[in-house]
């Protein structure tokens, strides 16, 4: 975006300031500089140059009822006026506990206990981590590895690049250092369903998930699928003796038009995946 009629003391935050940021997928040597924002209300971004823009995808979905939301705002700061933050080391609290049962209140089926983390990746780390220990419990530690579909996408750190399609998450940059998943194409029809199910036959007992997202492959391309996917991933999950994890970061909340993806198929995971529009934008949580 090419700013117009703008007094330069008026970004002159953004001139000191940029030469010091390192700007998420970006090649800073080569990518034009950002357009200064200083303030977003519902839909609109307003730029520093007085112009403003539709944002159309919500700051990557997050920002689902809009910027600078009053009711949001109003609890935000209520909260801070009581306590910012309390680690959860031998302490809890009430806002805490409250949240975590209306979130098991809305999930369908025995998902009945929340893991708090601070964004979508870390989400996905901490699935993949209970998944690998649930066999390692039961002694099975052979059964650490994890399965995923390509055209998928899970987060940007490195167990979750891991489950990622491989060009998304620069598996062939990080060669030798992500951990080694099986990456296997989305069994959409009958015919791909055999082909997982064979898959399965040589590689199943070494694995301990299947994560997937669940409808809709968000960053994949806005790729839509049936619900009877979820049904034989989860038949095949049950069979093998695979957990299965609903990684419903994009698509919790409301966005396929039940309130969690996983209800529109009736399928029940085992672990899902929560953050985005958990808090519309405002704090990062999961």
């Amino acid at each position: 975006v090419v700013l117009k009629n703008i007094k330069p003391e008026s970004v002159e935050w953004f001139n000191r300031g940029f030469p010091h940021i390192w700007l998420p997928y970006t090649q800073m040597q080569t990518e034009t500089p950002p357009a200064p924002v200083i303030s977003a209300n519902g839909t609109r971004i307003r730029l520093a140059d007085g112009r403003e823009l539709i944002d159309g995808i919500a700051s990557w979905w997050t920002a689902c009822h809009g910027y600078n939301h009053p009711h949001i705002r109003k609890e935000v700061v209520k909260q801070l006026e009581v306590m910012p933050h309390i680690m959860f080391g031998g302490l809890v609290h009430e806002p805490a506990l409250s949240l975590a049962q209306k979130i098991t209140g809305a999930l369908p089926g025995p998902l009945d206990r929340v893991f708090f983390s601070e964004s979508g990746s870390v989400s996905v780390e901490i699935a993949l981590k209970m998944a690998i220990q649930f066999f390692i419990n039961k002694g099975q530690s052979e059964r650490n590895r994890i399965i995923s579909f390509l055209g998928g996408y899970h987060g940007d750190t490195f167990a979750a690049m891991s489950v990622c399609d491989p060009e998304e998450g620069m598996h062939s940059l990080f060669k030798g250092v992500l951990p080694e998943q099986h990456v296997v194409p989305l069994p959409i029809t009958q015919s791909d369903f055999e082909q997982f199910q064979k898959f399965l036959s040589v590689h199943g007992d070494e694995c301990a998930a299947v994560i997937v997202e669940p409808l809709v492959q968000g960053a994949g391309g806005m790729r839509i699928y049936e619900t009877a996917v979820l049904r034989r991933l989860r038949a095949a999950c049950d069979e093998w003796n695979l957990l299965l994890i609903f990684d419903e970061i994009f698509t919790g909340f409301g966005r396929t038009g039940s309130m969690f993806a996983q209800e529109e198929s009736g399928v029940v995971p085992d672990i899902t995946t929560l953050s985005k529009a958990l808090t519309g934008g405002t704090i990062a949580l999961a």
